[in-house]
């Protein structure tokens, strides 16, 4: 066999090493949430809009009745404690769009320039540095969205589940049942619309699994 030429040639080059991938799926991860983040932030607002209108119609409704039974009780502790977490989830996403659209280290860095301090360029990254500084910063922002968005849904549908259940128990399954049936085929929706694997797709994750396998089978010198 000629040197140079691969003992398998049908396999191309050797995949990158694990770390090298996973520093890569981080870069890509940082890069779609960079560039999906306005659609992100228009979505959450929606999201956090819907749950704040829920609780407060439902709460009101609850005040009047007053705390009656545990149910109405555990009810309105739920929906009280969504309010402001769904305050704390609009703050954040409003701080995105803002600190994006307003600019406010240039804004700031102009001020510090327009006054005269000294050397103030020091003080503040370069626009490379404040860019990628810019991307971490939403996507943390935006993870933390993530989860107080999904403790005031748990806060919400618990407590509109025992509002519900005050009425009737078999009213508080039924919605619980129908939000399962719903989130359910959210994600089956969702994975339908995703294009198959394709072989080529197939054989990169193969080999990627092979150069992990082999990174951990290697005895460390």
């Amino acid at each position: 066999m000629p040197e140079g030429e691969s003992a398998n040639p049908g396999q191309g080059s050797a995949p990158p090493a694990v770390d090298e991938q996973s520093a890569r799926t981080f870069t890509g991860l940082r890069n779609l949430a960079e560039r999906t983040t306005p659609w992100l932030v228009d979505v959450g607002s929606w999201i956090f809009g819907g749950l704040t209108a829920v609780n407060l119609v439902v709460l009101s409704a609850l005040i009047t009745v007053g705390p009656v039974d545990a149910a109405i009780r555990t009810s309105t502790a739920a929906l009280a404690t969504a309010l402001p977490l769904n305050v704390a989830g609009i703050i954040l996403l409003r701080l995105i769009k803002d600190a994006k659209d307003v600019g406010l280290d240039d804004l700031a860095l102009r001020a510090f320039q327009d006054a005269g301090f000294p050397e103030i360029d020091a003080y503040f990254p370069s626009p490379a540095a404040s860019a990628s500084r810019h991307a971490r910063r939403s996507l943390v922002a935006l993870l933390y969205v993530l989860a107080i968005a999904a403790l005031s849904i748990a806060f919400t549908t618990t407590g509109t589940g025992a509002a519900l259940w005050h009425m009737r128990r078999w009213i508080a399954l039924v919605f619980l049942s129908a939000v399962i049936l719903s989130v359910g085929l959210v994600a089956v929706a969702i994975a339908h619309a995703l294009p198959p694997e394709s072989a080529a797709e197939k054989a990169l994750k193969l080999r990627y699994r092979e150069g992990r396998r082999e990174g951990v089978n290697r005895p460390r010198g």
